[in-house]
């Protein structure tokens, strides 16, 4: 399917495991499992966009950190991307690899909703890509006063209701994606 992709952020096992895995975390990679799959099976391409920083133990390249979760599935035809900063076109290839592939479309998902999701979609809207987060797989850690059902909530609301030089991010359900893009 040209012009659309799947851009998968940070489903990582620092984020995915342990005593602060992320809310929802199982259910967020089954979504994100059968938005893949519903794309590759329409021949749209997934991009897996891995975190990496040197000298952070957590997510440095190579560590348990690092790794994919073993639940995550991915095929030897997804397009891999490593990032260090918060912004998945930072310095890294994605944007080149969509153009090469003729895509104007992004559906958005992953960690951390407050982070790399936000920076992730909002750079991909102020580039032209008409962007779709997927509301019901990103996801973030309880690391604020806020609970992550609310800051998922809090950036669903904020993603539908601004717009970044007039292209505005779109905020669907997964159910919703999945019956209009891959239909």
């Amino acid at each position: 399917m040209a012009g659309v992709a799947v851009v998968v952020i940070d489903v990582q096992q620092a984020f995915f495991s342990g005593p602060n895995a992320s809310y929802r975390g199982a259910e967020v990679i089954d979504g994100i499992n059968r938005l893949t799959a519903a794309a590759r099976a329409a021949g749209a391409p997934v991009f897996i966009v891995q975190h990496d920083e040197a000298g952070d133990q957590e997510v440095e390249h190579g560590s348990e950190g690092w790794q994919l979760p073993a639940s995550l599935v991915r095929t030897g035809d997804d397009i891999l991307v490593s990032k260090s900063v918060g912004d998945s076109f930072h310095e890294t290839p994605l944007k080149a690899h969509l153009e090469r592939l003729g895509i104007d479309r992004l559906l958005i998902c992953g960690y951390a909703t407050e982070y790399c999701v936000n920076t992730g979609a909002r750079r991909a809207a102020l580039l032209g890509y008409q962007t779709t987060v997927v509301s019901d797989i990103h996801t973030t850690q309880h690391t604020s006063d806020l609970t992550p059902e609310q800051i998922v909530a809090h950036y669903n609301h904020v993603w539908a209701h601004s717009s970044l030089s007039g292209n505005r991010i779109s905020v669907r359900p997964l159910a919703d994606v999945l019956a209009t893009e891959f239909a």
